[in-house]
């Protein structure tokens, strides 16, 4: 992972602190300008990614220092401060990628440079239980996760990454024994969390579709609850 040393006058803008600078690049925060660095060390840590096969598609360079349109987006869906730093959200800066979820074999991020993508990812889907209890919320994103993760004691979640349950996902919900298991997709998903559902009921899972008119990360923490205690 890139190492941040500090900020720097950025040589583009002739801002006086935006350029951070990195063990292997300098980017600057308020015009984008990136430029890798040419000394001996960063060229031949470099060479030693592409030597080894280590500079792939599975490998995203990630700093903790956010860009403000990245911030916005988060504090858009209540995300907080703490909860940035506890579920390691991190910024790519090559990517101009806000990435949610990075572990040794699969990352997902949400794109601020391509407008006609919203979301990358590579790897393997990993099974991710966000907060402790007993019954599990089977949900499409990571943030939606992260905002029923505070209902903890009570409620867990794990993101899908998607809007299908995969077989190694369902056989991960089958091993964990959760007393039950809500599958809460977006709107637009509703057929699927049914079929989900459905699936996790023939294998003997106590299980129940919740179909709303939001997102679950578009709910504040009250209504998440209202809306998972609703018999």
């Amino acid at each position: 992972m890139t190492k941040f040393l500090g900020h720097k006058p950025c040589p583009r803008c002739g801002s006086k602190d935006n350029l951070g600078d990195y063990t292997d690049h300098v980017f600057c925060f308020g015009c984008k300008y990136y430029k890798n660095k040419d000394d001996i060390h960063s060229i031949r840590s470099r060479v030693h990614k592409i030597t080894t096969g280590t500079e792939d598609i599975m490998n995203v360079e990630t700093i903790t220092e956010l860009p403000r349109k990245a911030m916005q987006w988060l504090l858009s869906y209540g995300i907080s401060q703490e909860e940035i730093k506890e579920y390691n959200i991190q910024w790519s800066p090559k990517k101009e990628l806000l990435v949610l979820l990075n572990t040794l074999n699969y990352w997902q991020g949400r794109c601020f440079g391509n407008s006609k993508i919203k979301y990358m990812s590579a790897g393997s889907k990993p099974f991710t239980i966000y907060g402790s209890g007993d019954i599990i919320v089977l949900v499409e994103d990571v943030l939606s996760a992260i905002k029923i993760a505070r209902l903890h004691n009570e409620f867990c979640a794990t993101p899908l990454l998607g809007s299908t349950l995969s077989y190694e996902f369902e056989k991960s919900i089958l091993k964990e024994k959760f007393k039950k298991v809500y599958v809460w997709l977006d709107r637009d998903k509703a057929i699927n969390a049914v079929k989900i559902k459905n699936k996790l009921k023939t294998r003997g899972v106590s299980s129940k579709a919740i179909i709303t008119p939001l997102d679950p990360k578009e709910y504040s923490k009250g209504e998440l609850s209202q809306w998972l205690k609703n018999k």
